[in-house]
């Protein structure tokens, strides 16, 4: 098959959805499927592949984060699609290159999937100068209205499905969790000790660690205050930040207000190499979004060993077993801090949860994921 990828985040952005693409397309290509990225232009980088192709893009700067918006008016991409004969066309948002999958589609009568990411109308507070309650129906409005054009609709989760069908979506929606390269995460990079140093992290101590675009959204705040919770009843613990983004000032300022400055590292953005170092050098993933579909970073920690402990929410409930891996609490500081300090405190109950986080997170493989794709795929042509 000749599948056509269109997605509004791509390399060199290192985002979930992002991944989720790249091991997607990496999965059907091993398969012996030939995927094309279309993708926007991002300033001063090239690609080595040479199955991307790019749209012109507009840079803007939120929050001290720089972002890329595709141009689509003017764009020849019609011409290069009708050259490489697709037999499927995989949306990965609903908007702007989502539109133009959904064009093209239309116009060269190619079956249309749509992954649902995330959870759109969580993000209404990007639209600036309109109330939260009119963007979020209006957000709302363009999903559903996205999806029910498409021939399939992909959930990762099944609190999402039941999410879009309550949402009034008609087109089926098929249950489909993403996969990540467990054993990339898994093998041990023999760089704990090493990676503990550059950051003075002593030995002894415990380090949480969280990793995410530092926006809004991700509600990074809560995390912080629950950490501040922490380090009254444990000094001997350091948490660390893993990424960048508009808020990063703020949970700065929270840090330092808060006296926590000494035991809380921003890395700000890192490759996807020290990335693995990193959770293999940390004890405990702690996870507060609510806004994922899945959250396959808790994924990543748990294939590192990490036990994760988590604001229950939609997505991440299809990953974490309470009590069993981890610990899903409800968004109170209190409930959450006490959490983590359970695990903490009990060595036994941490070496237990890290062994089953390794385990449970084989779940989560490439392979069976690109099967069942490939399949939905075939289906439709």
């Amino acid at each position: 098959m000749k599948i056509g990828m269109f997605i509004n985040y791509y390399t060199p952005s290192k985002g979930g959805m992002e991944t989720s693409v790249i091991n997607l397309s990496k999965g059907l290509e091993k398969a012996g499927h030939e995927v094309f990225i279309f993708a926007p232009k991002y300033p001063n980088y090239k690609d080595e592949e040479d199955n991307i192709f790019r749209y012109k893009s507009i840079r803007f700067n939120y929050g001290g984060y720089f972002y890329v918006i595709p141009v689509l008016f003017g764009s020849k991409m019609k011409e290069i699609i009708k050259e490489l004969k697709l037999d499927i066309i995989h949306s990965h948002q609903p908007y702007s290159l989502g539109s133009e999958a959904m064009k093209f589609s239309k116009e060269l009568n190619i079956p249309l999937v749509f992954t649902y990411h995330i959870k759109y109308e969580d993000y209404s507070h990007y639209i600036p100068l309109v109330p939260s309650s009119i963007s979020k129906k209006y957000i709302r409005k363009i999903t559903v209205g996205y999806s029910n054009k498409c021939d399939t609709v992909i959930s990762p989760s099944t609190a999402i499905k039941k999410l879009l069908e309550d949402h009034g979506i008609k087109t089926s929606v098929k249950i489909v969790p993403s996969g990540i390269n467990i054993d990339n995460f898994a093998n041990d990079t023999g760089k704990k000790k090493e990676t503990r140093e550059k950051y003075k992290i002593k030995q002894d101590e415990i380090m949480l660690i969280t990793a995410c675009r530092l926006t809004k959204e991700k509600n990074l705040e809560f995390l912080v205050k629950s950490f501040a919770k922490i380090s009254q009843k444990d000094q001997n613990i350091k948490f660390m930040i893993v990424g960048d983004g508009a808020v990063k000032k703020d949970l700065e300022k929270m840090a330092e207000e808060f006296g926590i400055k000494n035991r809380v590292i921003f890395t700000g953005l890192v490759d996807r190499t020290e990335i693995v170092s990193l959770y293999q050098a940390s004890d405990i993933f702690v996870f507060a979004s609510k806004t994922e579909t899945q959250g396959l970073v808790a994924v990543e920690a748990m294939a590192a060993g990490c036990p994760v402990v988590a604001v229950r929410a939609s997505g991440i409930e299809d990953i974490v077993k309470d009590g069993e891996d981890g610990f899903l609490t409800s968004e109170s500081e209190e409930e959450f801090s006490e959490s983590v300090l359970k695990i903490t405190r009990d060595n036994d109950l941490r070496l237990k949860m890290s062994v089953n986080a390794k385990t449970n997170s084989r779940k989560f493989e490439i392979a069976p994921w690109v099967e069942k794709i490939i399949d939905l795929y075939e289906s439709l042509i």
